[in-house]
């Protein structure tokens, strides 16, 4: 494995241990509201999040989440291990975890 790869596993399974690695289910239909969007994240007493979608989830929420401060939303092509560590919070899509697990092992 690369250094890389390495590195992203180490932060991404101190973030489990540390409980600040959160999966949810896919997104399946669109949230247009911000608002919305915001008191799903509220539950999570944080807002500081690094959210890891898949691609269809990505589109669903990337409207509402774009005005939320702190929150960043991209896909597992997108992220660097900075963002892990930049971000307290972790959320993965289930699809996403899925897509991680394929290219990180």
């Amino acid at each position: 494995k690369s250094e890389k790869k390495k590195s992203v596993i180490s932060i991404i399974s101190q973030k489990k241990k540390d409980k600040n690695l959160i999966i949810l289910n896919d997104f399946e239909e669109e949230i247009k509201k911000t608002k919305e969007f915001a008191s799903i994240l509220k539950k999570f007493c944080s807002s500081n999040f690094l959210l890891i979608a898949d691609q269809n989830s990505r589109k669903n929420i990337f409207r509402s989440s774009s005005n939320i401060p702190n929150i960043k939303v991209t896909d597992f092509n997108h992220f660097s291990a900075y963002d892990l560590i930049k971000f307290k919070k972790l959320i993965l899509t289930v699809s996403s975890v899925k897509e991680l697990e394929k290219r990180l092992s």
